[in-house]
């Protein structure tokens, strides 16, 4: 059985790698192979993946699949956020087999039965079953725990069934594999390509250029940009500007939190539970019955205790009552009930240290002469904490030093250093110990905050989370439903919301797989409702947990070219358009000019430079104080003879001239390998992204899970 309870945990895991990979054995072949028949009657569908109907029950049985999977790996049952993140995976899943297996099919390629045991126990062992089943001390495969497992595994439906999964998720890595070798190996670097990369990467050129700002142009010395000017750049730009769907809302939030009468309600149950606790002797039966939190009553040693407890504890005594406190939404109340005895012995220490780690007999003398500066202001009343911020080199020293409670002989959290620990035990009293103390860290600075005892501490706890009455939750239904009623539209959203002082927060672009708008979480209702019933203009509320929320459907914007209305679309084209108008202006002035490149720049406001570059690589994009300029660069290049003067060459950000000054050529090479190599090696790691890419473009996806999920 030891085996088989092995092999659970071995394909738990396995299970997880299967479900998260890209490309996964068909966990439901049977289902997604018999679409036609089984659920061809069934009109609801989620989407289509390379012309094929998903179908609603399909996509949930995956998604239930992969769920219980979870649940069984982590043992606890996914919260809302989760389960979107476990839907796309299902998504994403389906398109990976779908449109992969498609192209695996088309180019002939498959696993045979040789392959699958191969990877398993043959020569070539796959990376999944190595990563598994590697023996931690060799690294290498453990063929015979391998063995083992797979002998064992059908004795135990679940495991066979977990491992025929696995090893269905190996073949189709496979087959991934020779799929992408098919698309890399075409791949070919001509020696012209390496000489290229190398004249990139080894030869430059020094220029002067001149960079005349689009800033140099007051907006008055241009044309006016009209609405037909903006319409013709987004005609000839298209391609810049496409956009998916998306819908656009505005909302008002009423949250549900406690009032002044909850938290009133809540301090009175606690001032009772006090007077109980400090009357009563059944502080144990009373702290479990009531506490919303925790064990409600349990012996601890020092370092265990709540902080509240510890931070007073050189000042309780058995019967004192701390409370109630609230912090963070959480009512406290605690009671030491009782003190007793225990064979440990435990010590609160806060420490300044000085490291002297590699240091020489000299280094350290000065550091300790430093350190024994400090224990006199120590000793002498200074602020202890202060001391600590200021000088220790420890990761305690932004706290002040404090190591809180630690446990003599040390525990599962760590052991001081010897001489460490002697001098935190050798004292009976809290203080400041009264000599500097060595370890192999450096000299010590050591502040006895809670003197050495082996005393352990009985306490009842009541903790209370702070939340709002049913009273409260129903002002806030209330309120937000007062305002669908007298609201139907979006000029009545937006007035209603002024006449009554409500803040109106924007929720912008929103696609249809969103699962939170801006601070909105878990606000997967309002997407569906934005892509299934509601239209433009169209109110309602919603529930989400902490807080009341009405939205107004402000706006939709189309899958394809965006339009100048749409949100920050016209502010874009108008900048580029003015900045269009502005080079022509520059280059139209500059192209009588004569002289040098500082006279041209003369004819400017004092904006415009003559700048100077001794390092121009091809292989730049940019250049100093104009920031990316490709179009710039490349026609530098081209430049044959020194004292050459380009054209007038359009930026991002303005005009520049350039003027070739010298060239660098490299050195003449024989062997090219290492450029062929550079190239090469740039092609298979983009090969991959733009074939996933391509395909996912080619298999012409089209989600609609909005409308059930």
């Amino acid at each position: 059985m030891a085996i088989i309870n092995t092999l659970r945990e071995k394909m738990g895991r396995l299970l997880v790698v299967v479900v998260g990979a890209s490309i996964l054995a068909f966990v439901l072949t049977d289902v997604l192979s018999s679409r036609s028949s089984i659920l061809g009657s069934d009109k609801q569908e989620v989407g289509e993946i390379s012309g094929e109907s998903i179908s609603q029950q399909e996509y949930a049985n995956l998604v239930e699949s992969i769920k219980q999977n979870y649940m069984a790996q982590y043992g606890i049952n996914p919260n809302e956020f989760l389960m979107q993140t476990i839907r796309d995976q299902a998504w994403e899943q389906l398109i990976a087999q779908i449109a992969y297996t498609k192209r695996f099919d088309k180019a002939g390629i498959a696993v045979s039965g040789d392959e699958r045991i191969d990877m398993v126990q043959g020569k070539n062992i796959s990376p999944q079953v190595l990563q598994q089943f590697a023996d931690p001390q060799t690294g290498e495969l453990d063929r015979q725990f391998l063995n083992q497992v797979l002998v064992n595994s059908d004795l135990d439906p679940q495991s066979r069934l977990r491992w025929q999964l696995f090893e269905n998720s190996l073949a189709e890595n496979r087959r991934m594999t020779k799929y992408q070798n098919l698309i890399l190996k075409t791949n070919y670097v001509t020696l012209a390509e390496a000489q290229q990369e190398y004249m990139e990467q080894e030869g430059g050129i020094t220029l002067d250029y001149l960079y005349i700002p689009f800033l140099a142009v007051d907006d008055n010395q241009i044309t006016e940009v009209t609405d037909a000017d903006l319409q013709a750049y987004l005609n000839e730009h298209k391609d810049e500007y496409t956009v998916e769907e998306s819908r656009s809302i505005d909302y008002i939030s009423f949250p549900v939190i406690p009032s002044a009468a909850d938290s009133a309600y809540y301090t009175e149950e606690l001032n009772l539970l006090r007077a109980q606790l400090e009357t009563g002797d059944n502080d144990s039966t009373l702290a479990v019955i009531n506490t919303e939190q925790g064990i409600g009553f349990g012996t601890f040693d020092p370092s265990a205790l709540p902080d509240d407890v510890v931070n007073n504890l050189s000042n309780l005594k058995k019967g004192d009552v701390i409370g109630p406190k609230l912090s963070n939404g959480i009512y406290t109340l605690f009671k030491l009930s009782d003190i007793v005895k225990s064979d440990a012995e435990f010590v609160r220490v806060s420490h300044i240290l000085l490291r002297t780690e590699g240091m020489s007999a000299t280094e350290k003398a000065q550091v300790k002469a430093k350190a024994e500066g400090i224990l006199r202001q120590a000793r002498n009343g200074a602020d202890f904490a202060q001391l600590a911020i200021e000088n220790s080199e420890d990761s305690s020293g932004p706290s002040g030093g404090d190591l809180g409670w630690y446990r003599k002989g040390g525990d599962a959290q760590g052991q001081w250093a010897e001489p460490f620990e002697n001098a935190a035990f050798s004292v009976n009293r809290e203080g400041v110990i009264n000599r500097v103390v060595e370890s192999d860290f450096g000299y010590h600075i050591m502040n006895v905050t809670g003197a050495p005892s082996n005393n352990r501490y009985k306490v009842a706890m009541i903790l209370k989370e702070l939340t709002p009455s049913d009273e409260t939750i129903d002002v806030a239904y209330q309120k937000a439903g007062q305002f669908v009623l007298e609201t139907d539209s979006y000029d009545e959203f937006v007035n209603n919301a002024s006449a009554n002082g409500y803040s109106v927060f924007s929720g912008n672009n929103i696609n249809s797989n969103s699962s939170s708008i801006g601070r909105l979480q878990n606000a997967r209702q309002i997407v569906t409702w934005l892509y299934g019933e509601a239209s433009v203009g169209d109110v309602k509320d919603f529930d989400l947990g902490e807080e009341y929320v009405v939205a107004v459907y402000r706006a939709k914007v189309e899958a394809g070219t965006a339009k100048l209305t749409d949100s920050g679309v016209r502010s874009q084209i108008k900048l580029k358009v003015e900045n269009a108008k502005k080079a022509k202006y520059i280059t139209d002035k500059i192209a009588s000019a004569s002289g040098s490149l500082s006279d041209m720049a003369a004819s400017f406001d004092a904006i415009a430079q003559v700048y100077t570059d001794t390092e121009v690589k091809l292989s730049s994009n940019s250049l100093p104080n104009v920031g990316v300029a490709p179009a710039a660069v490349g026609t530098a290049f081209a430049l044959k003879n020194v004292g050459d003067r380009s054209k007038a060459i359009t930026t991002d950000v303005g005009v520049v001239i350039m003027e070739l000054k010298s060239k660098n050529a490299p050195a003449a090479i024989t062997d090219y390998t290492t450029y062929v190599n550079q190239i090469q090696q740039r092609a298979l790691n983009n090969a991959q992204l733009k074939m996933n890419q391509s395909i996912r473009e080619k298999a012409e996806i089209l989600d609609k899970r909005y409308k059930f999920y």
